[in-house]
């Protein structure tokens, strides 16, 4: 008898597509749970700081001073109110009410015209780290206009220093959900590729169905590719609902191959298939085998992936630990396809890397489900 038969292979698949289509969980995971998280997420995540809560005191009251108000209230990223003192102020920062207060002092105007540069005083909530260098470089940056607005003169003019021009490549606008949303792709397919695939085995494990498919001529092989490939073409269409809602709803720009795009996603498909197969043939109990894929899967996925933190300022051990996982190679390759569009050849090791990681995880997954069965 073959290691190896489709024709044994497909009665296996046809089997689980009907347990899939009798349980209404598991659509509901693998179909509608994409959808939220691609929505909730994608609707939520902004990285781009705005309408931050400002509270002013102008003890100046003159026409230079209400330049800089107004200059800091137009420019979208800070949402400026009046409080009647410094100590006002510090209390609402306290309170959570205002994240920066911006105190104008007397001669405000008389020292800028003059051209001593009239100082003002920003006090800013630096509790939350992750924006502070946002806030402070807004700060600088509309100060500087409002400078220019105050002497009512072109930006460019008695400039000395060289002037710097820049253009941000790929996303002009620096637009946060541009970056999120494609990221998102990685995190949606692991969650419904690695739990479905751990809970599926598992489930017949523990209901002593798996000795009844033993019993049959199917080869161990065959199980497992008759058992996962349902869940494969489950976790692609998950994809394809999160690729339909990035361009429609978020209006992310997608600039790549489309044949790159799909040849990656169905290798990082694989390589999280097979370490949900890993999973459940190595612990047999489901409860055991969601808590597995949580810290093995999931929380990879998110934390060293490079979604939320830059790889390239950790430390060397997390990105030597990050290159284990295929979501850290497979979200250089969405984000690439959406917003860059490089060619094959450019990025060719990254499929290459996917597609040895799948290999590896596939084979050590029949090898322990070889040795569990003995």
């Amino acid at each position: 008898m073959s290691i190896f038969s489709w024709r044994r292979a497909r009665a296996i698949l046809s089997k689980e597509f009907k347990h899939i289509l009798r349980d209404p969980f598991t659509l509901m995971m693998a179909l509608m749970l994409p959808l939220l998280i691609v929505l909730i997420l994608g609707s939520s995540i902004e990285f781009n700081i705005k309408h931050i809560d400002l509270a002013y005191v102008d003890n100046d009251k003159t026409m230079a001073s209400r330049k800089l108000i107004e200059t800091f209230g137009s420019s979208n990223y800070f949402k400026p109110y009046d409080v009647a003192n410094a100590d006002v102020g510090f209390d609402d920062v306290v309170a959570g009410r205002a994240r920066a207060v911006l105190v104008v002092p007397p001669n405000f105007e008389k020292d800028t015209l003059s051209g001593d540069g009239g100082n003002i005083q920003i006090m800013v909530d630096g509790t939350e780290s992750s924006s502070i260098s946002s806030v402070s470089n807004y700060l600088v940056a509309i100060n500087q206009d409002a400078y220019f607005k105050i002497q009512d003169m072109p930006k460019n003019f008695a400039v000395k220093n060289p002037e710097y021009k820049i253009r941000y490549l790929f996303n002009p606008e620096l637009n946060s959900r541009w970056f999120a949303v494609p990221g998102l792709s990685a995190v949606i397919i692991a969650l419904v590729a690695i739990m479905l695939t751990t809970l599926t085995i598992c489930r017949e494990w523990e209901r002593g169905s798996m000795e009844m498919l033993l019993s049959t001529p199917a080869t161990r092989l065959d199980i497992i590719v008759g058992k996962i490939t349902p869940y494969a073409i489950l976790s692609f269409i998950g994809f394809l609902l999160v690729f339909v809602v990035a361009r429609l709803v978020f209006k992310v720009p997608f600039i790549g191959s489309y044949w790159q795009l799909i040849f990656g996603t169905w290798l990082f498909v694989l390589g999280y298939l097979a370490i949900g197969l890993m999973i459940s043939v190595s612990t047999k109990k489901q409860d055991v085998a969601v808590q597995y894929a949580a810290i093995v899967g999931l929380l990879p996925t998110v934390i060293l992936s490079g979604f939320v933190f830059p790889i390239e300022y950790m430390s060397r051990g997390y990105r030597i630990a990050s290159s284990v996982f295929p979501a850290r190679f497979y979200m250089d390759i969405t984000r690439d396809q959406f917003l860059k569009g490089s060619a094959f050849v450019d990025i060719w090791w990254l499929y290459a890397i996917l597609a040895l990681q799948a290999v590896i995880v596939f084979g050590v997954s029949v090898f322990r489900f070889k040795r569990s069965l003995e």
